[in-house]
């Protein structure tokens, strides 16, 4: 079951995965949460301050420099911004270059999430 959820959460979501952005768009709206989506790292910084989100979930890897690098610059600019690091590939998810780069993150989860863990991950760090 679902969490009731009574904090309507402002989500961007940066990933570079069409597929993958429609349904993570469709989870939210299937949560209740507003959504707003970026293609590339370059483009994030200026997509934060645009939509003000209440988190953010990163992928590892994507143009324009995935999470190891824009997650220190959203980190030092928004220091209290909730970072969720995703990504769809075990290998990455595993690597220690990519543990010790995320640790700044206040979550690692695999794309593969369920809607449930997804909902309490955002429950959790926006509540």
């Amino acid at each position: 079951m679902i969490p009731d959820l009574c904090l309507v959460a402002k989500i961007l979501l940066a990933d570079d995965d069409p597929d993958y952005t429609a349904t993570f768009g469709r989870a939210m709206d299937a949560l209740g949460h507003r959504f707003a989506s970026v293609a590339t790292g370059e483009d994030i910084a200026a997509a934060v301050v645009e939509t003000r989100p209440d988190i953010v979930f990163l992928d590892v890897l994507m143009p324009g420099g995935g999470a190891i690098s824009r997650l220190h610059e959203l980190r030092a600019a928004h220091p209290h911004l909730p970072i969720v690091v995703i990504t769809g590939n075990a290998a990455v998810y595993d690597s220690p270059i990519v543990t010790e780069g995320m640790r700044t993150a206040n979550a690692r989860v695999p794309k593969t999430i369920s809607l449930l863990q997804l909902a309490e991950i955002i429950d959790r760090l926006t509540g």
